[in-house]
């Protein structure tokens, strides 16, 4: 006999409990930031400025964009998801201007670009929550599922040693894309699932037509955003190699077949 499912989605209840800890953080905001944003190194910048670098929405959309080739259904998911925490968090900075933290404190160490409005809620924090939760909804390992979390946790502190964001806006930031995920989850997937396949169609011209979007979008990362844009060059470099290297193997593999 088969166990009814909770009434209360596991989503929902971490969300009860991320509300709890924002209201927490909020109360020590500052003395949380100070305390581990003053604990840096050189090789701990390095590790932190290439997590943030991980949290862009651009490599993020890359990195969900390869997985066309292995189930199309998770680069749908995860680009509604992304593209909805994106829209949503630029909203809430319109709606709700906060100042950086460089902008309200009087000493911050700084790894990256300075930033200096737009600090509530953390864009790279939602994005990458956002990324992470796509990819485990999908994903058939519990083992996998804590990982890909830990790094949207992951990129999530990184904004905070690198002197981007409050620890609440990082918080928020995860709360928001846990939020668009179950409302996705519940209310709108159901209902596009089916349209979208769950294997790759390389014959399909606009198939075809998504996949060179998606190798074109890569070298565009790899030869000019990495040099122009990124917050630390090397990870992104890294970043589009890997995902282009992945996704040519992967369509040869699948022409042979």
């Amino acid at each position: 006999m088969s166990r009814e499912s909770p009434f209360i989605s596991a989503p929902v209840k971490w969300l009860f409990a991320l509300l709890i800890v924002s209201s927490l953080t909020t109360m020590f905001n500052i003395t949380l930031f100070t305390s581990l944003n003053s604990f840096h190194s050189n090789l701990s910048d390095i590790f932190w400025v290439s997590m943030t670098t991980l949290g862009d929405g651009l490599l993020l959309g890359i990195i969900l964009g390869m997985f066309m080739m292995v189930n199309p259904r998770i680069t749908v998911f995860g680009l509604i998801l992304i593209l909805a925490a994106s829209l949503t968090v630029n909203v809430i900075k319109l709606i709700l201007p906060a100042l950086r933290p460089v902008e309200a404190l009087e000493t911050v160490h700084i790894v990256g670009p300075i930033l200096r409005s737009g600090s509530f809620p953390s864009g790279h924090s939602a994005a990458a929550f956002a990324t992470a939760l796509a990819l485990a909804h999908f994903s058939p390992s519990r083992v996998l599922k804590v990982i890909l979390l830990f790094f949207g946790i992951l990129v999530g502190l990184s904004r905070i040693f690198v002197g981007a964001h409050f620890p609440s806006d990082v918080i928020w930031g995860i709360i928001l894309a846990l939020s668009l995920y179950e409302l996705l989850r519940v209310l709108v997937w159901p209902k596009i699932e089916w349209y979208v396949p769950d294997t790759p169609l390389v014959k399909n011209r606009f198939f075809q037509a998504l996949l060179s979007l998606e190798v074109a979008t890569s070298l565009f990362c790899l030869v000019i955003y990495s040099q122009v844009s990124a917050e630390y060059p090397p990870a992104a470099i890294a970043v589009s190699s890997g995902v282009l290297t992945f996704f040519i193997v992967a369509v040869f593999k699948s022409l042979k077949n």
